[in-house]
């Protein structure tokens, strides 16, 4: 369906602070790598991230005419990465369409 799904392990932090276990995977770079190696097989990104990190990569993509879409929540979002795309898309505007139904 022309959707690639990207995994990685979480790796899990201790937090001495705190006292809590935390998980983080740093998927960054694994996509910007991929969105970059294959720029020419798309016109159209949708991005689920609220990252700022991302806000260069996707500056970098516009100027090779590419539209870009993210998807993320508000509180979320990075003022810098939402400012940086061409349409925004709260996940609560579509929750309904996309959550799964108990019956």
């Amino acid at each position: 369906m022309g959707y690639t799904v990207r995994t990685k392990i979480l790796k899990e932090y201790y937090d001495d602070t705190s006292g809590r276990y935390s998980q983080k995977a740093n998927l960054d770079i694994e996509i910007v790598v991929d969105m970059f190696n294959t720029v020419e097989q798309y016109d159209r990104v949708i991005l689920f991230s609220g990252d700022g990190d991302f806000e260069r990569a996707i500056e970098l993509l516009r100027s090779k005419n590419t539209h870009i879409t993210v998807v993320s929540t508000e509180g979320m979002i990075a003022r810098e990465l939402r400012n940086a795309t061409d349409r925004y898309i709260d996940l609560n505007d579509i929750k309904d369409s996309i959550e799964k139904q108990d019956y």
